[in-house]
């Protein structure tokens, strides 16, 4: 049993051991522990050899443990320890301990002890350490050649890349400016063509404001029957001329089947549709049956208008009535024919002088 304490002094517990007595478990307890450094412990062995361990195992809170190989009981005599405090993180030496005044172990002659040991099975410690330290300098040799070439690398990379970036804003900077030309072209000419429409919306003005002196405030009926008077055929293309004329002109016709009857008979009905002055023209031709005569007659007044034909023939036959006329005022269309229960057309037409005094 080994005790290490904080002020550096190491205290043991003497084994006797026979020469050569194979592997040896031995516990180390710390008084006070570090959570940054691994913990060897260094051998000094009958004829000035020297072994060091490998790492302590920690087993508990402060406690360690070790197994030693079979070469520390090779040769008679006292072995001394001293514990090595080693850095964990670079495994730089931290601390060592004093070396323990008694022995840790006392290897006594065995009866085995005149068979030469085969060189094969020692394990020498600090061969060992060596190994392991050889082996970290080729790892550190590999990881430096390794990182000779990076920089270089890096700096190639970062070349590569903003040379990417310098020709994209490049590329952006020309489309930009591309785009801001257009906009300032385009700019150009929507002021030209504003300056354009102002001028036609100023001329469009002055016409404008010549139709409004040329015009009058209101429509003189005078000047429209003047109008009327020198229209070839005296018709107006509208059905009635403006009502805040005073008077209006309303036109229409239309057409009608009848049945022939015996005789001079009605065979339809023609309704004014307002008062005033009424030119009423009616007309049938033979379509079914020869017509004689044609008449117009008022149903509330004498009003009376007939054509006739002294001979019966193959044309039509028309009669024309002019007369005062009331709104809703039916005026009945008579035909004779010479036979009954024949299918005929009869057409009218009217100009009426609307009166609305």
């Amino acid at each position: 049993m080994v005790k290490y304490f904080k002020n550096g002094v190491l205290q043991v517990e003497t084994l006797d051991l026979p020469q050569d007595c194979g592997e040896i478990a031995v516990k180390v307890s710390l008084e006070e522990e570090r959570t940054d450094a691994n913990y060897y412990l260094e051998f000094s062995c009958p004829r000035n050899v020297k072994y060091i361990s490998q790492k302590l195992s920690r087993i508990a809170d402060k406690e360690y443990e070790i197994i030693l190989p079979r070469g520390i009981s090779e040769y008679i005599g006292e072995v001394y320890v001293q514990l090595v405090i080693m850095s964990e993180e670079n495994n730089s030496l931290i601390n060592r301990s004093l070396m323990a005044r008694e022995p840790l172990f006392v290897i006594k002659e065995s009866i085995l002890a005149a068979t030469a040991l085969d060189s094969t099975e020692k394990r020498d410690f600090f061969d060992y350490a060596m190994g392991v330290v050889k082996e970290v300098e080729n790892k550190i040799q590999l990881v430096d050649n390794m990182i000779d070439g990076v920089p270089e690398q890096i700096a190639d990379k970062v070349d590569e890349k903003l040379t990417q970036v310098t020709n994209t804003m490049s590329a952006y900077e020309s489309k930009i400016d591309g785009k801001i030309g257009d906009m300032v072209d385009n700019v150009a000419s929507n002021t030209r063509a504003l300056t354009e429409h102002s001028v036609q919306l100023e001329g469009q003005q002055e016409i404008l404001t010549e139709m409004q002196t040329a015009m009058p405030a209101k429509v003189d009926v005078q000047n429209v029957v003047t109008i009327y008077n020198k229209e070839q055929g005296k018709i107006y293309a509208a059905t009635y001329i403006n009502n805040s004329y005073g008077k209006r002109i309303r036109k229409g016709g239309g057409n009608k089947d009848y049945t022939t009857g015996n005789g001079f008979v009605s065979v339809g009905t023609f309704v004014s549709p307002a008062t005033g002055i009424l030119i009423l023209t009616a007309s049938t031709y033979y379509s079914g049956a020869q017509v004689k005569k044609i008449g117009i007659a008022s149903k509330a007044y004498e009003y009376k208008s007939m054509c006739a034909n002294d001979v019966i023939i193959n044309y039509g036959v028309s009669t024309t009535m002019c007369c005062d006329a009331k709104a809703g005022e039916g005026f009945e269309i008579f035909v004779e024919a010479n036979s009954a229960n024949a299918q005929n057309t009869y057409f009218y037409n009217y100009v009426l002088f609307e009166n609305t005094n």
